[in-house]
């Protein structure tokens, strides 16, 4: 079994460092991220989405709170900075291996 924490992580740093590539990376050739844009299948279209998506926005720096691991499964509240604003958003990863299986996205609506 893989470290989820591990995984989960370096997802982050890759969403930190707006690179699409090693965001679509970190996920299993069948995977599925679930957000309320809209459901993305396989690493292309997951790095897509954050290409076309969530890189737009120059300032987009997540901060994780602490990680909580049950097994394959990673659950995490986030402070989002993006557009000049912070939003409370919560992902929920499976791991699968090293690379991330599913991952599911709660994020609050934009502040205005």
């Amino acid at each position: 079994m893989s470290d989820p924490a591990a995984v989960a992580t370096a997802y982050f740093a890759a969403i930190t460092a707006h690179d699409a590539d090693a965001v679509a990376a970190c996920f299993t050739a069948d995977a599925e991220l679930i957000t309320a844009a809209g459901i993305f299948r396989g690493p292309a279209e997951i790095g897509d989405f954050y290409r076309q998506n969530a890189f737009q926005f120059e300032d987009l720096r997540p901060t994780p709170g602490p990680l909580l691991v049950d097994g394959d499964r990673v659950a995490v509240e986030i402070d989002l900075f993006m557009a000049g604003a912070t939003t409370p958003v919560a992902d929920f990863f499976t791991v699968e291996g090293d690379r991330i299986r599913r991952l599911v996205i709660y994020m609050a609506p934009l502040p205005r």
